[in-house]
């Protein structure tokens, strides 16, 4: 297949599959859907930032200011759901599109599709409610592809700078789930220092965190100072949301009863296989590292655990692909050579 054919090709799925996923949003401009109380607040909040009130002082809840200002933006451009029906269009297109090129990297384009059209589609209205779940889907869907670049390129400073950039950005929007991205730099650096990193390479895998650090916290310093609610941020949001992690045992039998959860045995037993087959298996190892942090923290967001659970389909993106990965030398498939 001609290579721009290609392209077109997949941009055209990607967008095949956002256009399904946005039909049934709450946003929708032309069905008009019926919008939930967390939902219709922070709306309201938006309105008062419009309206010239000072953004953020008086709440308190699970989020931080990225989603209300990403949702007050929307106001900003005009006064109705329209601007907010394209944000969340351009959320779900780049979620579809980060998480089909991280199934390609492991199976073929054909079986890529299906795994975006899979876990995109099915229980994405569970999201919808507020906002700030989508983003947070995104940045996992994101941390994903990272991951899986390294695990078959090695270190990759502009991944880690973004990886940086979403832990930052994370934190800003909801404080629990940053520790994933902590605990998943902190592995990649364990891990690169120990297959030998060099030590400009090490500098440059540390100096990129510290980057992206910056990148991020500098305009949100900038947004405390001018609407002086930095005290309220600590304890309305990160105080809020540290406090009230909730039972790990608990929230570890919510996860275990969805039905994604049959995927993990099957990805143990492919694993297996291509170990006997004489593959490497070392970064699905890793990645089963990375959906067991994951799994922990997700467990202990006390609040929003019910919708939130659906984020756990993010992790099952490489499980799915290996499997798949097994089908494509008898149905004549190829994975695509990435070229790096």
């Amino acid at each position: 297949m001609d290579n721009r054919l290609k392209k077109f090709f997949e941009i055209f799925a990607v967008f095949s599959i956002t256009f399904v996923v946005m039909v049934s949003s709450s946003f929708n401009i032309w069905t008009g859907g019926t919008f939930t109380m967390v939902q219709r607040s922070i709306l309201d909040f938006a309105h008062s930032v419009r309206d010239g009130y000072s953004a953020y002082v008086e709440l308190e809840g699970h989020y931080g200011p990225v989603i209300y200002e990403l949702v007050g933006l929307g106001y900003l451009v005009k006064a109705s759901n329209t601007a907010h029906y394209l944000i969340e269009f351009v959320i779900v297109f780049f979620s579809t599109y980060f998480m089909y090129k991280t199934a390609k990297l492991y199976t073929s384009i054909q079986f890529s599709i299906g795994i975006t059209l899979i876990l995109m589609v099915f229980g994405w209205g569970d999201l919808t409610h507020a906002g700030a779940e989508q983003l947070v889907f995104f940045f996992m869907v994101a941390l994903g592809y990272h991951i899986a670049r390294q695990l078959q390129r090695g270190f990759l400073s502009y991944h880690v700078y973004l990886m940086a950039i979403e832990m930052t950005l994370m934190f800003f929007l909801q404080p629990g789930y940053a520790l994933i991205w902590v605990v998943m730099l902190a592995a990649f650096a364990v891990k690169f220092i120990r297959a030998g990193m060099e030590k400009a390479a090490c500098k440059s895998f540390f100096l990129s965190i510290i980057e992206g650090i910056v990148t991020v916290t500098v305009p949100m310093a900038l947004y405390f100072l001018y609407f002086q609610n930095a005290t309220e941020f600590f304890e309305m949001v990160v105080l809020y949301n540290y406090s009230r992690l909730g039972s790990l045992l608990e929230g570890m039998k919510v996860i275990w009863n969805m039905p994604w959860i049959i995927i993990i045995p099957i990805f143990i037993i492919v694993t297996i296989v291509k170990l006997i087959q004489g593959e490497d298996v070392k970064g699905l190892f890793f990645w089963m590292d990375y959906m067991i942090v994951a799994f922990i923290v997700i467990a202990l967001q006390g609040d929003n655990l019910a919708s939130e659970l659906v984020l756990t389909k993010a992790l099952y993106v490489v499980p799915l692909a290996s499997v798949f990965s097994l089908a494509d030398k008898r149905l004549g498939f190829q994975t695509e050579e990435r070229v790096f």
